[in-house]
């Protein structure tokens, strides 16, 4: 037989008050309910807790060891049944998030959330913008940060931060870029970056086409072989700002393209007291 709290709670209540009358005066029931209580916890444990002695109860030495434990799950229980009280927020949050979206206002939000929050665990992730969406959708990540903004079924989004792409060459002018793609590489973010989908859009309306096009998961590679004119890629201003390795180099801004914009995306009818939490301190912090 299991275990039942209320079973525990008329123990507590009979060894604290000490008589069955008094227990039952506590718990606001008959005595026979008490001593039935008693009985099936005994059963349960397979031994005896009290003396039954008309004079006055007193406990066995099992039921003295046992007292201490039975209060102890009683604590643990009422923890329990506070654990997820707003006023006492618990959890573990994980978030995926875009390289450039790694930002100061980022930093400010997560240190923010995490100390108001102090029970709640943060995670966070880094990948391009389609693999960061699929495992939002497969429920791997909780909340991303991504390129929007988004228009999905069972997905929401609000704005993060708005962001504009440039493209990033060696060449003084568009006119002498223009002259020259055709000779140069694209260098974009992996496969799977959205930037590599809007340069590659932009470049059509344009009527330009790259000689070819080479993936490189890191920025820095990247320039550095722009500074030796080996070729181009497109960039969000806020990577580009303060970035000492821009340096000599030149960054034109895309026009008529979509919108790049960083949204928080989270799965609409699933968000928790932690996400709600969150996405509420966000608006706080970009207000």
């Amino acid at each position: 037989m299991q275990l039942k709290l209320p079973q525990l709670k008329i123990f507590c209540a009979l060894v604290e008050s000490g008589s069955v009358v008094q227990a039952a005066k506590k718990m606001h029931c008959v005595p026979s309910n008490i001593s039935t209580r008693i009985r099936e916890l005994e059963e349960s444990l397979t031994v005896n807790l009290v003396n039954r002695d008309k004079q006055r109860l007193t406990l066995t030495p099992e039921g003295r060891a046992f007292y201490p434990q039975a209060q102890k799950l009683l604590r643990q229980s009422e923890e329990c049944l506070n654990f997820f009280k707003p006023e006492s927020l618990h959890g573990h949050l994980r978030l995926g998030a875009l390289d450039v979206a790694l930002n100061q206002q980022l930093e400010k939000l997560m240190i923010t959330f995490m100390k108001q929050n102090p029970n709640v665990t943060v995670s966070l992730s880094c990948f391009s913008s389609l693999p960061l969406m699929d495992r939002l959708l497969a429920g791997e990540v909780d909340m991303i940060l991504v390129d929007g903004p988004i228009d999905h079924p069972v997905l929401e989004s609000q704005l993060f931060a708005p962001e504009r792409l440039r493209v990033v060459t060696h060449c003084a002018t568009l006119d002498e870029f223009s002259s020259k793609v055709a000779a140069l590489t694209l260098y974009t973010f992996g496969e799977h970056c959205f930037y590599h989908v809007l340069i590659e859009d932009w470049l059509a309306s344009q009527q330009l086409q790259a000689r070819q096009q080479c993936d490189i998961e890191s920025y820095s590679m990247i320039l550095a072989a722009i500074h030796q004119q080996l070729g181009f890629t497109v960039m969000p201003e806020s990577f580009i700002n303060d970035n000492p390795q821009v340096n000599g180099l030149y960054c034109y801004p895309l026009t008529d393209i979509s919108s790049c914009d960083i949204y928080l995306v989270w799965r609409r009818y699933t968000a928790s007291p932690v996400e709600k939490t969150f996405l509420a301190l966000n608006n706080g912090v970009i207000a």
